[in-house]
């Protein structure tokens, strides 16, 4: 469950009019291997973690680098297999790691925002 940082965005235009098709009813056998990007549209957090919740632990950093603000990452499970609902935790240079909770069968992305997230 290791991400790469494949491709980054200091345009948050551009982070914005990305393109999404969110699926309904999808099922993680038919999942594309939870395939999404993490955009932080902070104005000023690095996110510098990403953990899932399995199996009764949390799993090691995907993340190979930090997140400034504005950019973003390639994230993968490289599995269809699981539950779509997991808990993730996302951890910020100089502040406290927050917890959340998403769908995975239904996110192509994840946006971090000063206050919460969204996702499509």
């Amino acid at each position: 469950m290791v991400a790469r940082m494949v491709a980054r965005s200091l345009a948050l235009a551009g982070a914005l009019g990305v393109a999404c098709v969110v699926g309904s009813g999808i099922t993680p056998a038919s999942a594309s291997d939870y395939k999404f990007k993490l955009y932080n549209m902070t104005t000023q957090y690095t996110v510098n973690g990403f953990k899932t919740y399995e199996d009764g632990e949390w799993s090691a950093n995907w993340l190979d680098e930090t997140i400034k603000p504005g950019e973003y990452a390639d994230m993968d499970w490289n599995s269809n297999e699981g539950d779509c609902v997991v808990p993730f935790r996302v951890s910020w240079i100089g502040y406290e790691t927050e917890q959340y909770q998403v769908d995975w069968c239904k996110v192509s992305n994840i946006y971090l925002h000063d206050n919460g997230f969204t996702w499509d």
